[in-house]
């Protein structure tokens, strides 16, 4: 039962991180959602999205792993199982805010994307 949580929290974290990851301003602005693909920067796909995913996809079941760890002996593994997939859930849905506040700046236009002196969106 415990790998079997543990596959399926790493489905859902690798999922819900490129959902938020892909439908965030940030990615939008990098990938062309200006004026004629004004402002496109692929390079994010070889840079953000391996990262984003690798995120998405350890740390759910990382966080399952080492509570089923803590709690070995100490409950039965029905409730140990639930516990786990408690604070898995905890973990999922911080990481999830973590990158939606990260992705999505308060403020787009005043974000510098890169080290440029000026907004890479007026280039």
């Amino acid at each position: 039962m415990a790998g079997y949580g543990g596959c399926a929290t790493a489905a859902l974290g690798a999922a819900t991180a490129l959902y938020v990851w892909g439908s965030s301003r940030r990615t939008g602005l990098h990938m062309g959602a200006g004026l004629e693909g004004h402002g496109r920067d692929l390079s994010v796909l070889w840079t953000e999205l391996p990262l984003v995913l690798s995120a998405g996809a350890l740390i759910p079941p990382l966080t399952w792993l080492l509570t089923l760890r803590l709690l070995r002996g100490r409950r039965s593994p029905g409730l140990r199982a639930l516990v786990a997939g408690t604070c898995t859930a905890g973990v999922l849905a911080l990481s999830t805010w973590g990158l939606h506040t990260w992705a999505n700046p308060y403020d787009p236009e005043n974000v510098r994307l890169s080290g440029a002196l000026v907004s890479d969106l007026d280039q």
